[in-house]
């Protein structure tokens, strides 16, 4: 073995540990935080930010499925700007009745809405805004909705749930619908704020660590 094609072979060792470890400890915000320059925010440039919502989205799906059950269908509506290719990935790994959302299925179905990803290495914070079909409509008609805080870890391994908390209802609502194939111009989530954690407003905790992110 050449001391050439051993150098050569330590370099592709290197640079494929690097961008594992990149990939593994990725930081990423969504929406984007003012003067942060660093965090990725393009879910589609991510298979991190994707693997996480579709992740939080099917445990939320299961925890609080539509009528009809865990295989009913329901619509999925992403970050601005997400391309149909993360669409069409995420809503294959959610499955069990998971769509894209469209102008078909906007006013038919059950809408679970991404409405944060906050991804910090092998953690994930993830912000879902789901139908709360415990309680009856609205007076004019439409889905009451509840946003639930969804915590996971992953990176290395699949993203899995950890634990999750509840805001009340009333404090994040739905987001504008961002139909894959249009423009991103539709505007960010009026309900976040622009900078860290510490000024969200603070969920209600309704459970303690979850084992499975199918429970």
């Amino acid at each position: 073995m050449t001391p050439t094609f051993l150098r050569l072979t330590t370099l592709l060792t290197l640079a494929g540990t690097v961008a594992l470890a990149s990939c593994t400890r990725e930081y990423a915000n969504y929406p984007p935080i003012t003067g942060d320059e660093f965090a990725t925010k393009n879910v589609n440039a991510s298979f991190n930010m994707k693997n996480s919502m579709a992740a939080a989205l099917r445990w939320t799906a299961l925890r609080y499925p539509p009528p009809g059950g865990e295989n009913a269908p329901f619509a999925i509506n992403l970050p601005a700007g997400s391309s149909e290719e993360t669409y069409a990935r995420v809503v294959a790994l959610v499955g069990h009745g998971a769509q894209a959302i469209s102008e078909a299925n906007a006013n038919s179905l059950p809408v679970y809405h991404v409405t944060r990803v906050w991804l910090r290495g092998e953690i994930a914070r993830i912000d879902i805004v789901r139908p709360v079909f415990e309680v009856a409509e609205k007076p004019g008609g439409g889905h009451v909705y509840r946003g639930v805080e969804v915590r996971l870890a992953g990176g290395w391994e699949p993203w899995r749930v950890t634990g999750s908390s509840e805001y009340e209802i009333g404090v994040l609502e739905p987001p504008a619908l961002h139909i894959p194939g249009t423009p991103a111009d539709a505007p960010l989530p009026a309900n976040t704020v622009d900078d860290e954690l510490g000024a969200r407003p603070s969920p209600q905790s309704v459970e303690q660590t979850v084992e499975s992110e199918d429970k």
